[in-house]
């Protein structure tokens, strides 16, 4: 399993990387890709809740693309065609059949999944985006190494049992330290960046990446999965993988305008 994981590791971490530096319409359609995988797990895993598959995608798309075109707009132009496409499915959908509950579930999956991958598209937009985005990736992968060995080496006390029984609060703890270091090594190539507000970014997309890892476990749980897919061979799937990012790049975005304000404008 740790061999699969390493060799995940050795082929997407560089692909990535490419991206990010790159930027442009390379990052974009990594993210059109992850964002069309994402969907596909999600309304995999909630498919008895028959959730409609072409307002789902065809969100999720304009939501994604609204925000390489358009910034912070475009994703509001994004939620605006899921209102219209649901509002047009409600006058066609059949009545009495679950289909207020079926709306809930398809719109949640764009809001997670298609945003999360928006944000970062955000970010990599702004004033030392690059930087920023390999912050966010940096220290969602370094926090959760962190977290994992330093959870099997003295992890003692369990913070979430129903959800994820694996996860320690010393292993949580770890993880904010593996965060934090991420952080300061991008810092070192980043003269830029305040070591300060570095250290607090870090702490943030700490704490965040570990929320967005808890609610993918609490999510899967209760659909009763052990991985939401088979794509990345000792990770799982793409919200396997991306469950922490998800939420570090929203909160990363709107972090780094508040604390660093003219510096990324």
């Amino acid at each position: 399993m740790l061999r699969y994981r390493v060799l995940v590791a050795v082929v997407g971490i560089p692909i990535g990387l490419a991206a990010v530096i790159l930027g442009g319409y390379y990052f974009f359609g990594l993210a059109v890709l992850l964002t069309v995988l994402g969907l596909h797990e999600y309304y995999t895993i909630v498919r008895p809740y028959r959730p409609n598959l072409l307002v789902g995608f065809l969100a999720g798309l304009g939501v994604v693309t609204g925000a390489f075109f358009l910034d912070v707009s475009g994703i509001l132009a994004g939620l605006a065609a899921l209102v219209i496409l649901t509002f047009f499915w409600s006058l066609f959908g059949e009545l009495g059949a679950h289909l207020v509950g079926r709306m809930a579930v398809t719109g949640f999956g764009v809001l997670w999944v298609a945003m999360g991958f928006a944000y970062l598209l955000l970010l990599r937009a702004l004033e030392h985006g690059m930087a920023l985005t390999i912050l966010v990736m940096a220290c969602t992968m370094l926090s959760d190494t962190f977290a994992y060995f330093v959870g099997r080496a003295i992890g003692r006390h369990r913070m979430a049992p129903r959800i994820s029984p694996n996860k320690s609060v010393e292993g949580a703890i770890g993880g904010l330290v593996g965060a934090v270091v991420a952080a300061l090594v991008v810092k070192i190539y980043s003269p830029w960046l305040p070591t300060m507000e570095a250290v607090v970014l870090g702490l943030i997309i700490g704490v965040v990446g570990q929320w967005g890892d808890l609610f993918e476990s609490a999510f899967k749980r209760d659909f009763r999965v052990k991985d939401s897919g088979r794509i990345l061979p000792g990770h799982g799937g793409i919200l396997d993988r991306f469950d922490s990012i998800l939420f570090a790049g929203f909160v990363a975005y709107w972090a780094s305008l508040v604390l660093l304000g003219d510096l990324v404008k």
